[in-house]
């Protein structure tokens, strides 16, 4: 009898929304996605083996992957918002 096992990462989407992408400069639509480590079985995902890390954030206009701090610089005003 043959058993196939392994670990590998599995993605998950955790969040959507809309900011202002700092490499294509417009606003469109991201995704948040976090990875995790499983222990698999016959290619299914069964024993997570790891916290999940840190999430990425990618512009689905422009494909670019960028850390999550970008999401908070973007909810900050402008200084000449504040000034009108």
């Amino acid at each position: 009898m043959f058993f196939i096992f392994g670990v590998g990462p599995k993605t998950i989407k955790t969040e959507k929304g809309q900011f202002l992408c700092p490499v294509c400069r417009t606003h469109s639509n991201y995704e948040i996605k976090q990875q995790r480590n499983y222990f698999s079985l016959f290619f299914i995902p069964l024993i997570p083996l790891s916290k999940p890390k840190s999430g990425q954030v990618t512009c689905l206009n422009c494909g670019t992957h960028m850390p999550t701090m970008v999401l908070q610089q973007n909810s900050t005003p402008q200084s000449s918002d504040l000034n009108a």
